[in-house]
This record gives structure tokens, C-alpha cells and sequence, in this order.
């Protein structure tokens, strides 16, 4: 019987959800010393021999998770549990007031035993897609369905509010966030490769004078849209994957993020959606790269940016070239983004 157990999570194999039993008649010496005998087993990959004689049982256990609408008196939990769970891909004290303000979209929050334990953002694009970002679950309570949870959730928002498809994006090497949206439908609609450089305040760099703004939004149609195949059908800024689409062209000769330089030929979207003060991305360039980059460096001098970061297809190795040329590094294992018709939704 375990009622008179007292039941610990066994360190080490907390994410698979196990938990150890062990009889309060045991002294805290012989709990901690089973314990330890027991994480040992398991970080050596073996079973624990277990015999009958023994007074420890490994059982599952079920957690209730619920997951509700963010409020600012959550933000301090939320920014702990992004600290310790993406410590090197922090943006929430940043956005977290204006998603919570968000009603054409969803930010939510998990919490398990009324302990927030997760976090989540789901944004409508221009093209009225769902961006899937900022997943955030905190170590201790991996491995136990948060992630789940919410994406079930935002299949229910979507549903509703009649969004036809949504997306996220993972690390080619990232399998568990690979294979948990895979699980829900997701297929792979793109890879592609980042490079980013450190853009000196000092100097005074090269000159591109000759860009400027398409404000207007037909004319940003006719010179963005032509690039939709090359950049495989989407366009990145800040890590979000955006459908190459005439809203899209729209909102961003709306921002001033479109530029051109007629005697080259030349395009360059450039621009942040959040921490502008932080760096630039680059989300297309065509034409004359050399001059493309060296305007683009131009204006993270003039805004005192202190980086520049593309997105770019994996494929496109001319591209990956001019980059090179111009100082800039590759991030390292590239990027893959993952869409799902809601329609179709795979159950999970």
C-alpha cells in the first residue's frame, strides 16, 4: 500500500513524471539514501532491481494542468519560468504587457497545483495565419503535458475566432519541439539558415544613400511580391516566419520596413517587430547585395542598433555568400518552420 507513503519525485526521471514512494517509518537518512541509490540507477540508464522486499514503489501519477488568459499579475512567474527555461531567448518583459492586451489573439498561461508553470503566444499575421510563440515551460514541469495543453488550446482559439492555419519554428535539432508539433499535424513547409553580425557604432562605414521607403502599398506589391518563390514563401523578422502575402506587403510599406534603390535594381526589407533598440533583420534583399547590406548597416548606425540578423533559405547559397562577404556569421543549425491546416487538425 502506499497510504502510508510518503511520496517524492525521484530526481533525474521528474520530466518522464515518475515519482517514488517510500514509508514515513523510515528514518529521512534511509529516504535520502534510497533516493540517492535510485536517481543513481536511472542516470546510469539501467532499472532499478526492485524487489518485492523492498519498501520504495515507482509509480505515474496524473497532474491536472489548466491553462487560462495571462494577466499582468502573472508577468513576475512568467519571466522566471522564461529565465530558466530559454535563459538565452528572453522577450517577454518586453511584450508581455502588450500580448496581454492582445485581443485579437491569445496569451495564455499553464499552471499546475495553482503554480504557473508555462507560457504561450499565439499572434494573428497580416495574412490572418496563427504564429505560434514564446512556449515557455519551466524544467521541473516538462515532460508532463504543458506543452500539449496548450496546443490543444490554441486549436480551440483557432476554431473559433475561423483561423485557417497556423505555424511555429523550431531548431532542425530541436526533436522534442519537432515531434510534439508533428503530433498535432504540423508538417515541415521550409528550412532555412541564420548569420547575424556586430554593427560598430563608430566609423563611418559605407554609404547606400540612395534607398528609400515605398510607402505606397501597390508599389510594394509589385516590387515584394516577385520575391515570394526565392524566399520559399515566407519572410522572417524577429524570428517570426511571415507568408509572403499583398497584406503583408501592406502592413510593411505601412512600418516603412520596404526600401528600394532605383538606379540598382535593388530591394531591401529591413526592420524589427519587437526590440528595436536590440538588432535589425533583414527579411529580403534582392539586386545588388553588396549595396543592400551596406544600407542596412547604414541604418543600424543611424538608430544605433548595435546587430544585424537574416533569415534566410538554406538553399540559397548566393545569398549566403554576400552575407559572408560582409562580416556577417552563421547562427548555427538552421531553422525549420512548421504549418497545420486547422481543419485538419491531428488530434495529438
Amino acid at each position: 500500500m502506499v497510504s502510508d507513503s510518503l511520496v517524492l519525485p525521484l530526481p533525474g526521471i521528474a520530466r518522464g513524471g515518475l515519482f517514488v514512494s517510500i514509508p514515513v517509518t523510515r528514518s529521512k537518512q534511509e529516504q535520502g539514501l534510497l533516493l540517492w541509490k535510485l536517481n543513481l540507477l536511472y542516470s546510469n540508464k539501467k532499472s532499478p532491481n526492485i524487489r518485492s522486499s523492498h519498501t520504495v514503489r515507482v509509480v505515474h501519477t496524473h497532474v491536472d494542468i489548466i491553462v487560462r488568459r495571462a494577466k499582468i499579475e502573472d508577468k513576475a512567474r512568467a519571466l522566471d519560468v522564461e529565465s530558466k527555461a530559454t535563459p538565452n531567448l528572453r522577450y517577454l518583459d518586453v511584450m508581455f504587457e502588450h500580448w496581454v492586451h492582445d485581443t485579437q489573439g491569445d496569451f495564455s498561461v499553464a499552471e499546475i497545483d495553482g503554480v504557473l508553470v508555462g507560457v504561450a503566444k499565439l499572434t494573428v499575421l497580416p495574412d490572418g495565419s496563427a504564429w505560434l510563440e514564446a512556449l515557455r515551460v519551466a524544467p521541473f514541469a516538462q515532460g508532463k503535458g504543458v506543452g500539449k495543453q496548450f496546443y490543444q488550446h490554441f486549436f480551440t482559439v483557432a476554431r473559433e475566432r475561423g483561423i485557417p492555419s497556423m505555424r511555429m519554428y523550431t531548431g532542425v535539432r530541436n526533436a522534442v519541439s519537432k515531434g510534439l508539433a508533428e503530433r498535432f499535424g504540423f508538417r515541415l513547409a521550409a528550412t532555412y539558415r541564420g548569420a547575424s553580425r556586430e554593427v560598430q557604432p563608430s566609423g563611418s562605414g559605407r554609404q547606400a544613400d540612395n534607398f528609400v521607403p515605398i510607402l505606397d502599398s501597390a508599389r510594394s506589391k509589385e516590387l515584394l511580391l516577385p520575391f515570394s518563390r526565392q524566399w520559399t514563401g515566407f519572410m522572417v523578422m524577429n524570428r517570426t516566419f511571415y507568408p509572403v502575402t499583398p497584406a503583408l506587403c501592406e502592413t510593411w510599406s505601412e512600418e516603412g520596413k520596404i526600401y528600394t534603390d532605383e538606379a540598382s535594381d535593388s530591394l531591401l526589407v529591413i526592420g524589427a517587430r519587437f526590440q528595436a533598440d536590440k538588432a535589425l533583420h533583414i527579411a529580403c534583399l534582392g539586386g545588388d547585395m553588396d549595396k543592400c547590406l551596406a544600407f542596412a548597416e547604414q541604418k543600424a548606425k543611424e538608430l544605433c542598433v548595435p546587430k544585424i540578423s537574416c533569415l534566410f533559405p538554406h538553399a540559397e547559397t548566393g545569398i549566403q555568400q554576400a552575407l559572408l562577404n560582409q562580416g556577417y556569421r552563421l547562427d548555427g543549425p538552421d531553422y525549420i518552420v512548421m504549418e497545420v491546416s486547422v481543419q485538419n487538425q491531428c488530434l495529438g
